[in-house]
């Protein structure tokens, strides 16, 4: 079975952006940004 790869994870990395970063210029919690790119959430 194909492991789920997530795209928001792999976009940042391209950009050379951070979650942090992503979480500051959607006015969200860090901690959210972080689950979705882990897919817990």
């Amino acid at each position: 079975m194909a492991q789920d790869i997530n795209r928001l994870k792999v976009v940042l990395a391209e950009q050379k952006r951070t979650n942090k970063w992503l979480a500051e210029q959607l006015g969200k919690d860090p901690t959210s940004v972080r689950k979705w790119c882990t897919n817990a959430s």
